[in-house]
């Protein structure tokens, strides 16, 4: 008897070994979860503190998690991931320095886009006061030709009335209409010329505008280039009993995050693939529309 209730001792020991080899992730559920499911193989997870300065409710990262697993369901056809509220492992999103200056980050880009977006407009107004500019000062040397032309018609006529034997009154008469067009041809001229001049001094307003506009958008790009240098850091952990998230930048990045983080609660270590979800940065992946790649795929079957 002692012979048959060690003999199921030690099956029942070794069955929960070989698990434990061939399904690394029941190391992250708790004894009594392995015991109460003898033949889930499935890690078992929960939610856990989330900060609220990141916005988000229990049931959006309940829901947000639930996509992330299903990236490895699809990729797999199996289900290695189930919620459970009562679960060792537990899932956080933590608000500390690297979610702040990520978001400060993105307040100043879009900032910087905003400048950019008004520089450009203004820019673009700047190119059509100057289409004008160039259209009246046409125009200004046109009627500048014709009160020249003008001009020279009348002179010529007052020649031919100085040196004409008939200096008839109603000649007399015609010259004068003809200067007094000429005045007011001049008057006219002289407008569009002081019109034109002070549409000259707007535009290098405009222009000097721009050119302050253009000195602070590069001043604040290089003031955001020297603060958000470009360096590493971890977005989420898995320690083995929790997941810890740190900073994402929306939630395709969160639910990528944790895709990622939960491939290491399967045992899985980092690919060398770029676009694959092990990889140790996500930059290069499909955030939009994910799916299991080759080497991710490979990394699983290799724990086997």
């Amino acid at each position: 008897m002692r012979f048959l209730i060690l003999l199921v001792l030690l099956v029942v020991l070794g069955f929960f070994a070989s698990q434990r080899i061939f399904n690394p992730q029941l190391n992250h559920n708790s004894v009594a979860d392995r015991i109460q499911h003898p033949f889930d193989t499935r890690l078992r997870y929960k939610i856990g503190h989330i900060d609220p300065r990141f916005h988000i409710s229990e049931a959006q990262l309940k829901n947000i998690v639930q996509q992330a697993t299903d990236i490895w369901f699809t990729g797999t056809a199996q289900q290695y991931f189930v919620y459970d509220p009562n679960a060792q492992l537990s899932i956080n999103l933590i608000y500390d320095q690297r979610q702040a200056e990520s978001e400060a980050r993105r307040a100043e880009i879009a900032r910087l886009e905003s400048t950019k977006t008004m520089t450009d407009a203004e820019r673009q107004k700047l190119k059509q006061s100057q289409s004008t500019l160039d259209l009246q000062q046409r125009e200004v040397e046109l009627l500048k030709a014709h009160y020249q032309s003008r001009l020279e018609h009348y002179n010529q006529q007052v020649q031919n009335f100085n040196q004409s034997s008939n200096q008839s009154a109603a000649y007399r008469d015609y010259l004068e209409s003809l200067k007094q067009q000429l005045q007011n041809d001049q008057i006219n001229v002289q407008q569009h010329i002081d019109q034109f001049n002070a549409n000259v001094l707007r535009l290098n307003q405009q222009v000097n505008s721009i050119n302050h506009m253009n000195a602070q958008f590069n001043a604040s790009v290089d003031h955001f280039n020297s603060r958000f240098q470009p360096r590493q850091f971890d977005k989420g952990i898995f320690n083995g009993r929790e997941i810890n998230i740190y900073e994402f930048q929306n939630l395709d990045d969160l639910r990528l995050t944790l895709a990622h983080e939960l491939g290491h609660g399967l045992g899985l270590l980092h690919s060398d693939d770029p676009e694959s979800l092990m990889y140790p940065i996500l930059e290069k992946q499909n955030f939009k529309d994910f799916h299991l790649k080759a080497a991710d795929i490979a990394l699983l079957n290799s724990r086997k």
